[in-house]
């Protein structure tokens, strides 16, 4: 008998026909008829050349090898039951490394309140934040490097999964006491100001929506500092006469961190949106499902 002759349906035949010792009752056990079991009964004899069930008065009687098969037929038909069974991942003894690219901004938004809720769902869990990499997380995806990333990035790799976080703008921010605020900003007099920009390595994430409303205009900002990231912007900016163009949801939380005030840009700027991105072959995964749904909950608050 070859293998590639065997199939699912058989093997559920052969356990009827074991359990019933009778052919009409093992086909409506299977809501089969009665010729179809008997199809069945007679393939399974000739692949396995045996008569398997025999008449005995007005009943069947198994063979000695039927009886040797039967509990392992029964042992692969469970086996492959299983494979069609939902898998469940339990977050509360899971102890899964997830690998994330977050760039700062959402960092700072979101990621205390994700770790406050993987700390209380899944305490075994472990995030491994990787260096922001804008530019090339789709092959860190495809390699299996990379989990997720959260991340403003306009052009996607195409063959990345994605949803959106939420939505968001871009602000002004000053120190309070900067005179700024209140004044009839024009383009001329904002490009004028002396400003800070946040410049990660090897992208120009944040600039690319100023810098394209500007053209129009022939104008550009006076740069007078350039940050990879946004870590220490509002202390920089409320001891300085220095300004920045940041994302609306930060600056407001940055108004919580230190003497610093948003104001709207003289600008027409869209709304951009921050999505979660991740690669197809994580996308039924019952573990990365979870993650992806607490980072959605975790953007809902934030």
């Amino acid at each position: 008998m070859k293998l590639q002759d065997l199939d699912l349906n058989l093997l559920r035949a052969f356990d009827a026909l074991m359990r019933e010792r009778h052919v009409t009752r093992a086909g409506e056990r299977l809501e089969m008829s009665q010729s179809s079991m008997s199809v069945s009964l007679a393939k399974l004899r000739d692949l396995l050349g045996d008569e398997l069930l025999m008449r005995a008065g007005t009943g069947w009687m198994p063979t000695e090898l039927a009886l040797v098969l039967w509990p392992r037929v029964q042992e692969a038909i469970a086996a492959l039951e299983r494979l069609t069974e939902p898998v469940r991942f339990d977050p509360a003894t899971s102890t899964q490394v997830f690998r994330l690219i977050v760039i700062d901004y959402i960092d700072l938004l979101m990621m205390p309140s994700v770790m406050r809720r993987i700390r209380q769902e899944a305490p075994g869990v472990r995030v491994h934040m990787l260096q922001t990499n804008p530019h090339h997380f789709g092959e860190m995806m495809a390699a299996g490097e990379l989990d997720l990333a959260l991340t403003y990035f306009p052009n996607a790799p195409a063959y990345v999964k994605g949803r959106k976080l939420f939505s968001d703008r871009f602000l002004g921010l000053a120190a309070r006491s900067h005179p700024v605020h209140g004044a009839a900003l024009d383009v001329p007099s904002f490009c004028a100001l002396p400003h800070v920009t946040i410049e990660p390595d090897a992208s120009q994430i944040y600039n690319v929506q100023i810098d394209a409303a500007l053209e129009p205009h022939g104008l550009r900002r006076r740069v007078q500092m350039i940050k990879p990231s946004f870590l220490a912007l509002p202390f920089v900016l409320e001891t300085s006469d220095m300004v920045a163009s940041v994302p609306a949801r930060l600056a407001r939380r940055m108004s919580r961190m230190a003497e610093v005030e948003a104001f709207d840009l003289p600008l027409d700027l869209p709304l951009f949106d921050v999505r979660m991105v991740w690669h197809p072959r994580t996308d039924h995964s019952p573990a990365h499902e979870w993650l992806r749904e607490l980072m959605l909950a975790c953007a809902r608050d934030a």
